[in-house]
């Protein structure tokens, strides 16, 4: 994966995989720390304590479309690759939660891509779980729901082109507002 932002895309579709209906991706520039924090969490059937170690392997996989399991691996790998790390928590019957650390000036780390894209991907491809996306840096914070949108707009599913290309756009320009790259 060339971005983050897929890696994001892969991890919230183990979540909905997961039985989630609510996921929350949170982005944190850190620049204190010169860090950039992903998190993606959700209410799903989360894992015990045997699965959770599982993650690790790149050979183990709840999916029955495929034998391989990369995507956990490779994102830990991304990671530590730019001088940060994964963790995963997650309570049977609960939901899990997925953090990934980067340093935000490590030539190593990748770009964070398209994350708007990817989210609005997901609230299309997934429109009855809700789908929360949060960004947060030393110039403010910024948060979208899709159960905030549909209120608004008194709709039950975000669709069309129009009403897309305004979301795509609202959260670029806030993330380009709080300094993401």
């Amino acid at each position: 994966m060339k971005e983050i932002a897929l890696n994001i895309l892969d991890i919230a579709e183990n979540s909905v995989s997961g039985g989630a209906g609510r996921i929350r991706v949170g982005i944190q520039l850190d620049q204190e720390n010169s860090l950039l924090k992903v998190s993606i969490e959700d209410n799903g059937r989360g894992m015990d304590e045997s699965e959770l170690a599982l993650t690790a392997d790149p050979f183990y996989t709840t999916r029955i479309t495929r034998k391989v399991g990369l995507g956990i691996p490779l994102f830990r790998q991304h990671a530590e690759m730019a001088g940060g790390k994964l963790e995963i928590q997650s309570i049977s019957g609960k939901g899990t939660r997925v953090e990934a650390s980067f340093k935000e000036d490590h030539p190593d780390r990748q770009p964070l891509g398209d994350l708007e894209g990817c989210w609005l991907m997901l609230i299309n491809s997934y429109p009855d779980i809700e789908w929360i996306l949060e960004l947060h840096s030393k110039w403010g914070g910024f948060s979208i729901s899709t159960s905030e949108i549909k209120t608004e707009l008194e709709i039950e599913v975000i669709r069309g082109a129009e009403l897309t290309d305004y979301l795509k756009r609202l959260i670029r320009n806030n993330m380009d507002a709080l300094g993401f790259k």
